[in-house]
C-alpha cells in the first residue's frame, strides 16, 4: 500500500511510519521540513507545509497515494491560546487543503484524518467517554479539531471522500517531550545523575487514560484496514491511571530516592479529574492494546537515562 503521512515528523507521525514500513508499506513521510529518518527500503521524506492549497495539491498528484493519515496539526492546546490564528490555519485550513487534495484524486485515497479527545465537553462523571459523547472544547486547540473533524465527516457526505476520522487520547512512548510522563521522567534521571535533589510535581489525583503510542500506531493500522468510511473512533485503552500512580511505577524504577515536592505553577485549575476514553469501537474491529502501562514506564525511563549519557 501507498501511504502519505502528514506530520510525519512528530512524535507519533514517527512510530506510524516505522509501523507501515514494518508493514511493508511505500510511505511518503511529510512535515514543514523533511523528516530525518533512517534511510528505509520504501520511504521517502518529503517538506509540506499544508497551510499551502497548491503544494499541498501538486504533492498528491505526484505521489497519488492509497492511504492518507493527516497527521499534521499545531497539537499543544496551551499554546492554542497564545497562537489561536496559527492552530485554526494548521488545523482547519490545512486539513481542508489536505481533504480538497484528495477528493480530486482517482481513486480517493482512504483519508485517516487525526483529531482530539480534545473535541469533547469536560466530564465530571466515571463513566468512559464514547464517540456520541457531547462534543464541547474548551481550548482554541479544541475547537480547530472540531472544525477538522466535521469537516472531515462533511467530505464524506458531499464528495464520498472516504474519510475515518480518530480521536485519540493520551498516547504516551519514548522520545516524547512536553507530557507528565516524560517529565517524570527526566525529572528522575536528573536526581539519578546528581543535577536536581526533588521532582517537582502538581496535582497527582488527576486521571488519565495513557495508551502506549505503539499500540496507538497498531490502531491506526487497524483502522486504515478496517475503519469504516464516515466513522469516528476513539483511541484510548480505557483504562485510567492517576499520576500518583504512574509517578509510583517510575519511583520503584528509579535506583535513587525520589522526593517530590509541589509546584503550584503545575496546578491548572482547567484540568478535569479524570478523563477516560471508550475503545468499544475500535476493539471491535479486533484491536487490542499489547503493551503494559508498566513496560511503558519502564522504557520511558530507559530512553530517557539514554540521552543522559
Amino acid at each position: 500500500m501507498k501511504c502519505l503521512v502528514t506530520g510525519a515528523g512528530g512524535f507519533i507521525g514517527r512510530y506510524l511510519v516505522e509501523k507501515l514500513l514494518e508493514r511493508g508499506c511505500e510511505v511518503f513521510a511529510v512535515d514543514q521540513a523533511a523528516p530525518d529518518m533512517p534511510a528505509a527500503s520504501g520511504l521517502h521524506c518529503m517538506a509540506l507545509d499544508v497551510q499551502d492549497a497548491a503544494q499541498t495539491t501538486k504533492l498528491f498528484e505526484d505521489v497519488r497515494p492509497e492511504a492518507v493519515f493527516h497527521l499534521a496539526a499545531q497539537s499543544y492546546p496551551g499554546a492554542s491560546w497564545e497562537q489561536p490564528a496559527l492552530t485554526y490555519n494548521v488545523n482547519v485550513l490545512g486539513s481542508i487543503h489536505v481533504m480538497e487534495a484528495a477528493r480530486r484524486l482517482n481513486p480517493a485515497p482512504r483519508t485517516l484524518v487525526v483529531c482530539s479527545s480534545a473535541e469533547y465537553v469536560e466530564h465530571a462523571g466515571a463513566e468512559p467517554i464514547r464517540e456520541d459523547t457531547l462534543l464541547r472544547p474548551t481550548t482554541p486547540y479544541g475547537i480547530s479539531k472540531l472544525a477538522e473533524d466535521h469537516a472531515a465527516l462533511l467530505y464524506h457526505q458531499h464528495y464520498g471522500l472516504p474519510t475515518i476520522r480518530i480521536r485519540p487520547f493520551f498516547l504516551i512512548g519514548p522520545r516524547k517531550r512536553g507530557d507528565v510522563s516524560s517529565d517524570f521522567a527526566r525529572g528522575i534521571v536528573a536526581i539519578e545523575r546528581g543535577v536536581q535533589e526533588t521532582l517537582s510535581v502538581g496535582n497527582l489525583e488527576i486521571v488519565r487514560d495513557l495508551l502506549d503510542v505503539r499500540d496507538g500506531v497498531e490502531a491506526f493500522w487497524t483502522l486504515a484496514q478496517k475503519g469504516v468510511a464516515g466513522e469516528v473512533y476513539n483511541i484510548c485503552s480505557g483504562q485510567g491511571y492517576s499520576l500518583r500512580q504512574v509517578l509510583d511505577r517510575y519511583r520503584a524504577l528509579a535506583v535513587k530516592p525520589v522526593r517530590e515536592q509541589l509546584d503550584p505553577k503545575l496546578i491548572r485549575p482547567i484540568d478535569e479529574k479524570a478523563r477516560l476514553g471508550d475503545p468499544g469501537k475500535l476493539k471491535a474491529l479486533g484491536w487490542v492494546p499489547a503493551i503494559p502501562i508498566e513496560r511503558t514506564i519502564e522504557d520511558i525511563l530507559v530512553y530517557w537515562r539514554a540521552q543522559a549519557t
